[in-house]
């Protein structure tokens, strides 16, 4: 009994020592002074790759950066069922696809991947979205120079013979008006601008807001844009480059992002089938010809094409601009209306429309 208790009193006393003075415990059970060694530094972890979202095709990505026809036919087949003109109307066949991604086709009864082209990823619905996907963000932009085009035509303009090509570019604008639905009359037609750009026949589509004071614009207020290869591969087919085989001639990678389907109208007002306004392109569009690419394009109308022309700067019929902007400096609530809705009629006028009429620029905040 008496064993028992001095052995008890021992181990008592040690564990009150290890617990109040643990730093004089050595590894190997004795008691010594510690000495703090090197920090040893624990290796982090390594993230792992980037999870590939395979719903999501990207051009950026490096090995979808070879040649375009090594995914897409030009032209597609059945191209005729869509278009006038043989063209890429449809995404690629499976083929271009399962070759580097068969791992990914053949997981799991939905394929993720399959939801890039397909509307429901179901091996017995073929259905495909439309070609171009509309609510799909564009991965490239179109390297249109105006200024090559320009002095093509004007070449062909000043060209007494063979007089067959100029003729041949006239019938086929003709051929666009009629086939966007416009009607074609005795007005004037310019072998310029209108070879691409055909008076619409469609209504525009209505802001998500609706029309600014309820103000329509007829559809044949606005001029088309090529919407497909068709008005390229009239002239760059086979023979002038860019042609159909050199998709990079035109097609330049850019920043995801989605087209706006309504041209931004400052002078929502202004119609290019009013008589008066019947004029070769470039009277008005004065600087377009000189640019070398669509991206930062915009309609560039300078104000004096207007507020200097015998139209709007004409005491003896009508002066728009110098009349709503007198009113103006008069009224700091005045609307400008003759050529704008109310939600641009009620901004400061840019310094442009004053100095064109001999007027000194104005802020509404500054007017009493």
């Amino acid at each position: 009994m008496k064993r028992y208790l001095t052995t008890s009193l021992i181990f008592a006393l040690l564990a009150a020592v290890f617990f109040f003075y643990p730093q004089l415990i050595s590894e190997s059970g004795g008691v010594t002074g510690q000495r703090r060694g090197p920090r040893r530094n624990v290796p982090r972890q390594r993230a792992g790759t980037a999870r590939i979202d395979y719903s999501q095709f990207s051009h950026a990505t490096k090995q979808h950066q070879d040649s375009c026809r090594t995914c897409h036919k030009v032209p597609t087949p059945e191209w005729q069922k869509t278009s006038e003109f043989p063209d890429v109307v449809d995404f690629p066949d499976h083929d271009a696809c399962v070759r580097c991604h068969r791992p990914q086709f053949f997981k799991g009864a939905q394929p993720v991947i399959c939801s890039d082209c397909h509307r429901k990823t179901s091996p017995r619905d073929a259905a495909r979205f439309d070609f171009r996907n509309p609510v799909r963000p564009r991965q490239f932009t179109i390297e249109f120079p105006h200024d090559k085009h320009q002095d093509v035509i004007a070449l062909l303009e000043r060209r007494t013979s063979p007089v067959s090509q100029t003729v041949s570019l006239r019938a086929w604008a003709h051929a666009k008006v009629v086939a966007n639905g416009a009607t074609q009359t005795n007005s004037l037609r310019y072998n310029n601008c209108e070879i691409c750009h055909v008076q619409n026949a469609k209504p525009p589509v209505a802001p998500g807001a609706g029309w600014t004071d309820g103000f329509a614009p007829a559809a044949t207020t606005f001029k088309t844009s090529p919407e497909s290869h068709a008005s390229c591969f009239n002239c760059h087919w086979k023979n002038l480059e860019p042609t159909k085989d050199n998709c990079a001639g035109c097609h330049k990678p850019a920043s995801p992002y989605l087209p706006t389907g309504i041209p931004e109208r400052k002078s929502m007002k202004f119609t290019h089938t009013r008589k008066q306004h019947e004029q070769e392109c470039t009277v008005c569009h004065i600087n377009i010809t000189k640019a070398a690419t669509l991206r930062g394009l915009k309609p560039d109308v300078p104000i004096t094409s207007c507020a200097t022309s015998s139209c709007h700067n004409n005491p003896k019929i009508h002066e728009e601009i110098a009349t709503e902007l007198a009113r103006l400096g008069k009224d700091k609530e005045f609307v400008c209306s003759y050529c704008h809705t109310s939600n641009v009629g009620k901004l400061d006028p840019p310094t442009s429309h004053n100095l064109s009429v001999d007027l000194a620029p104005l802020k509404r905040k500054d007017l009493k």
